[in-house]
């Protein structure tokens, strides 16, 4: 590998097409997601409190660019099927909310940013200086929505869907658009320096860089006086929180690499890991119901318990990798396909002569 020009974002592909390393972080985010669910002691399992919901608004940025960059869809088609698209992820999280509780679902939140993303995507997506600076604007002023968003809502200014969407956009609890915003923003930053790592070494090197940003900028914002918890929305979590999902994204890339060119014997023990990325839609929902299904079972007691998170971890990545190896996709992935803006006919196509043999 040394001396070869290997760019990320072309050389780690996998099935369709697909970008393998993109894959890897979607698997990444979702494991992490398991045990900020379910694992019932701090530590190091802690550090998945603050990845799980930033690197998946990251991974969603990044796909947007990169599908804008490929050129194959129109910004007019682009936005409109990530209009639906997030419209069925906040109809798919307000339903699975319903069906179980102890979870805050993240997926409506995850809706309303990929709606609100998709022109911000196709309005930024050459002027990589000012999305810094909407992302660095959106980190500082998101704080600040926030609060105030939270004031209407606890003075039972707004009711009813309205009330909903202020949570969705603002005054959540856990999740909301003012914080998934800025971190996406600089997903789509992220995008415009992946093509320029052509190497293993400065892909892993700035990933390096990137964590140790995030650790430093944790470290600094704990000192301050509203902090960076996990899920607090304040400035320091917010931007510590844009740093270590970036720099996971940038290592997963740099992990695919090392074992397809380096160690292909580890290639299998990868496999999990990228099957449960490709259907990470089916993944997220396939663990509400089995938590939901779990749950009557043991009389409703908290579902933080080692063995919860190791059963509900076999049965969602297991069924990810069968579902991935007999069919190459999820049914929550093809309900995503098929929600799409209606495909005009190309007028050039109207009357030709088909030759059929």
């Amino acid at each position: 590998m040394s001396g070869r020009h290997v760019s990320p974002t072309r050389h780690a592909q996998g099935p369709g097409g697909r970008l393998e390393g993109l894959d890897a972080a979607r698997g990444i985010a979702v494991l992490s997601m398991l045990v900020a669910h379910l694992s019932p002691v701090g530590g190091v399992f802690e550090l998945s409190e603050y990845l799980t919901a930033p690197l998946f608004a990251v991974v969603i940025a990044v796909a947007m660019a990169l599908r804008l960059e490929s050129g194959t869809v129109s910004a007019a088609r682009f936005v409109g099927d990530n209009v639906l698209r997030g419209v069925l992820l906040l109809v798919v999280g307000v339903a699975l909310q319903m069906t179980y509780g102890q979870i805050d679902v993240v997926l409506p939140y995850l809706g309303v940013l990929v709606v609100v993303l998709a022109p911000l995507a196709v309005l930024l997506r050459r002027l990589p200086v000012l999305t810094l600076g909407a992302a660095v604007g959106a980190a500082v002023v998101g704080p600040i929505v926030m609060e105030r968003a939270r004031g209407l809502v606890a003075d039972g200014a707004v009711t009813g869907p309205l009330r909903d969407l202020l949570l969705w956009t603002a005054a959540g609890a856990n999740y909301r658009l003012a914080s998934f915003l800025p971190m996406a923003l600089g997903g789509l930053v992220l995008v415009m320096l992946l093509g320029r790592l052509d190497r293993l070494l400065t892909t892993t090197a700035a990933a390096a860089v990137l964590l140790g940003t995030a650790a430093l900028v944790h470290v600094m914002g704990r000192a301050t006086d509203e902090g960076a918890a996990a899920y607090s929305g304040t400035t320091a979590e917010v931007v510590a929180a844009t740093f270590l999902a970036s720099g996971v994204v940038l290592g997963s890339f740099a992990l695919v690499l090392v074992v397809r060119e380096r160690l292909p014997r580890l290639a299998p023990a990868l496999e999990p890991v990228l099957s449960t990325g490709r259907l990470a839609f089916t993944a997220y929902t396939l663990q509400i119901l089995v938590l939901a299904a779990i749950s009557p079972l043991r009389g409703g007691a908290r579902d933080d318990s080692f063995l919860v998170l190791g059963v509900t971890t076999v049965l969602v990545v297991g069924t990810c990798l069968l579902l991935d190896r007999r069919f190459g996709t999820g049914p929550f992935e093809l309900l995503s396909r098929a929600v799409r803006v209606p495909q005009r006919p190309d007028p050039g196509q109207a009357g030709r002569h088909v030759t059929r043999r």
